[in-house]
């Protein structure tokens, strides 16, 4: 909080307008930095390059501070373009290393989750989607990775490719917060300059890294366009942009609108390239470049202001204030003072109106930040308390946790029972199968079994075991979704039949040669009775035979029923498994919540007091007897420490610059 605050109390204090340099990537942004300030080595490319939100300040030696986050935030985007998988690579480029890069904990965003990561089981499902998947878009997903609070890093800028590098490199600048380039230049002396990340990059990341850059609002905007194609996709996506600072057609005051790429337009209007403008004419002539340059500059105000109206939403009053940059290395002579125009201008502005006008809504910021400031305080402290009564309150966890154990337990009865019935199904099967060739009494009887019987019975005993398996499966699905794939239990209809050897020998008992000659002889000596009960033992032996093989196919498929269901049973106590440690993580995340917010509600109560003082401190100062104060500090050279003396260190130089600019400016017109 302190520190939050001490870049607050800096940017009140900072004496230099703010200008905010505004448009899509390859817009000229950064080339404009070059020509004004003359750093050659900035990454400048025709493809987005800039990622990181760049202040250009004045300094007295050339230096590079770096600040870094402490959260970045990270989406798996759903396109299948090559580059946009860049966020993943990154993402695993963080994982392999994560003590260089400062990762401490990862988190998936889903819905209004945030549930804790295994960096390492994250790794391999990145490294094998990156590898099996080079062709398909990858699945949308968002994390968050918390990092080490470091430093900011000062790099001299005699050696700047350590800086430019952090500047555009994708591993490295995602985990910038801000980058601020301090040189000796005369112009920053006057005006500071925000270089922004694109906008309307195919890059993910600069996207997200531009959305912060509206939480503070500049003084002054220089939005850039590309002078070639007004109503481009990317010059309405740099005024899309700009709705969020006009609100009313006052607010474009302190928008200047620069056109880009000029020589380049200028040329192609003098070339035979676009016919509708006439017979060609000579670029090397300045006359004709010139009379060219008026007319194209008269059609892009117009154009501009129809671009605003339908766009931005908001009219523009009057007459936009431009620009026209031609940012080349050799551009015609008249061409090449366009970026020191631009500085001057805007220069000039602020030692007017807007100057005025940024010290004043310093000042009113600062009147209302002492409320504010109380207000967050308080209900930063009523948010812990809330927390700490939900966490300590929420049993979700330890059911949940429950329900995983009863669900192993119920997965394992279940699957087990299942086979189990099975297998016995199976047995009842086969004593049924063998009562019946027990039965057959007669040769009639056995040569019926023989023709149909044996069909009839094993055609039940198949429906009896494939609904008895349906049903169990069943039973599993309700269970785990994975016995959903759970293939229902079917064989080969001709695996069961009776085969054409064992049908012979059974028939052959009853309607060989052997048989008429044994049936003739008992007739004579009356012992036909002994002779069928032989045979028909014989025949119930072969079917018999027979029906243990057809069992023994049947206990087969059981088997791999079986065994499939165990691998449904692995399946889900793997999932089960992976909840379970997920919610141990969770678990632990939430002791180290609850002690956390312990001490967080312990830090905000003994820090009541400094709030308090701080918004005091404010209100005396608005009042006027912080002048004082500031003054006696200063002339004392006294070191306030604390919260509550920053607004006195500085309170004095703030209000003597308000003073000059706004009240005491000499030469200032009547009323201005």
């Amino acid at each position: 909080m302190q520190s939050d605050l001490s870049e607050v109390i800096d940017l009140w204090a900072e004496q230099t307008p703010q200008v905010m340099l505004l448009g899509a990537y390859s817009s000229g942004k950064t080339s404009l930095m070059v020509r004004l300030l003359g750093l050659d080595w900035l990454p400048v490319a025709k493809t987005p390059t800039t990622a990181v939100p760049t202040e250009f300040r004045f300094g007295p030696e050339p230096r590079g501070v770096l600040r870094f986050r402490t959260k970045v935030r990270i989406a798996l985007p759903l396109e299948t373009e090559h580059r946009t998988r860049s966020n993943a690579e990154v993402l695993a480029t963080w994982l392999r290393s994560p003590d260089a890069f400062g990762v401490r904990e990862v988190h998936e965003l889903t819905g209004g989750d945030r549930t804790p990561v295994l960096a390492p089981s994250l790794l391999a499902e990145l490294e094998q989607e990156l590898a099996n998947r080079a062709d398909q878009p990858l699945p949308a997903r968002t994390f968050e990775l918390t990092l080490q609070r470091r430093e900011p890093v000062v790099l001299a800028l005699e050696e700047p490719g350590e800086f430019a590098r952090h500047l555009t490199d994708p591993g490295l600048a995602p985990l910038l917060h801000k980058a601020r380039c301090e040189i000796p230049h005369p112009d920053l002396r006057h005006l500071n300059f925000l270089d922004t990340a694109g906008l309307c990059s195919p890059v993910p990341l600069h996207a997200d890294l531009y959305a912060e850059l509206v939480r503070r609002r500049p003084d002054a905007i220089v939005v850039l366009l590309d002078a070639r194609r007004p109503d481009s996709y990317t010059n309405n996506a740099a005024l899309e942009a700009l709705r969020r600072f006009v609100q009313v057609p006052r607010d474009y005051d302190r928008v200047t609108f620069a056109f880009t790429w000029w020589d380049r337009e200028i040329r192609r209007l003098m070339s035979a390239e676009d016919y509708s403008t006439g017979p060609e004419r000579d670029f090397g002539s300045r006359p004709q470049r010139e009379a060219t340059a008026i007319e194209r500059a008269t059609e892009l105000r117009a154009q501009l202001g129809h671009l605003l109206e339908d766009v931005v939403g908001v009219p523009l009053p009057g007459e936009p204030v431009t620009v026209f940059l031609a940012l080349a290395a050799s551009v015609p002579e008249e061409m090449r003072a366009g970026p020191g125009d631009l500085c001057r201008r805007l220069r000039e502005e602020f030692e007017g109106e807007w100057g005025v006008r940024m010290w004043r809504d310093r000042w009113n910021t600062a009147v209302e930040f002492g409320p504010r400031l109380q207000e967050a305080h308080r209900q930063a402290y009523d948010e812990a308390g809330l927390r700490m009564e939900l966490s300590a309150a929420d049993t979700n966890r330890e059911q949940e946790a429950q329900r995983i154990v009863r669900a192993r337990q119920q997965l394992g009865t279940a699957v087990a029972r299942s086979c189990w019935t099975l297998t016995q199904t199976v047995s009842s099967l086969e004593r049924e199968l063998l009562a019946g060739i027990a039965a057959l009494r007669t040769k009639k009887s056995v040569l019926q079994y023989v023709e149909a019987g044996y069909a009839e019975a094993t055609t039940r005993a198949m429906t009896v075991l494939a609904n008895t398996a349906a049903a169990e499966r069943r039973t599993i699905a309700e269970l785990i979704p994975e016995a959903a794939a759970l293939e229902p239990l079917a064989l080969d209809a001709e695996l069961l039949a009776l085969d054409h050897a064992t049908r012979h020998r059974v028939m052959a008992l009853f309607t060989g040669a052997g048989y008429r000659l044994k049936a003739a002889s008992d007739v004579v000596f009356g012992g036909i009775k002994e002779l069928t009960v032989a045979e028909r033992e014989a025949a119930r032996e072969e079917l018999r035979s027979w029906v243990r093989l057809v069992i023994d196919t049947l206990t087969m498929g059981v088997q791999g029923w079986a065994a499939r269901a165990r691998m449904a049973e692995r399946q889900a106590l793997s999932r089960l498994e992976r909840r379970a440690q997920v919610l141990t993580a969770d678990q632990a995340e939430a002791e180290r919540l609850r002690t956390a917010l312990y001490q967080r509600l312990a830090d905000l109560k003994r820090l009541e007091p400094e709030v308090n003082a701080f918004a005091h401190d404010i209100e005396e100062f608005v009042a006027g007897r912080g002048t004082t104060a500031g003054r006696l500090a200063k002339g004392q050279g006294q070191e306030l420490d604390g919260v509550a003396g920053w607004p006195r260190r500085f309170g004095a130089a703030w209000l003597g610059a308000w003073q000059r600019f706004a009240v005491k400016r000499p030469g200032r017109p009547r009323g201005e």
